[in-house]
């Protein structure tokens, strides 16, 4: 069963997808939060049926792939980078 949070960060996602047609089958989530004294935390979120190594496996290709555009024609698949080729080192 979902939690709140799950649908509402699903529900968010699914409005902004990054081509027609397509459909949110699984998301991993990673934020950085600031208290009222300053201290950080890390929080993390993963979709609705997902499990913990997947979401790594989302993490570590999304760190360490290059990323090209979909078929170097259309919009760039990963909205909020550049588009062409992406190396993180």
């Amino acid at each position: 069963m979902s939690s709140r949070e799950q649908n509402t960060v699903a529900a968010a996602l699914g409005t902004i997808p990054p081509q027609p047609g397509v459909r949110l089958i699984g998301f991993g989530l990673m934020a950085e939060w600031e208290q009222p004294d300053g201290e950080r935390l890390l929080t993390r979120l993963i979709g609705d049926g997902g499990n913990p190594w997947q979401v790594k496996g989302y993490f570590h290709d999304g760190l360490n792939s290059r990323w090209p555009n979909s078929d170097g024609v259309s919009e760039h698949h990963n909205p909020g980078h550049p588009s062409g080729w992406m190396r993180v080192n």
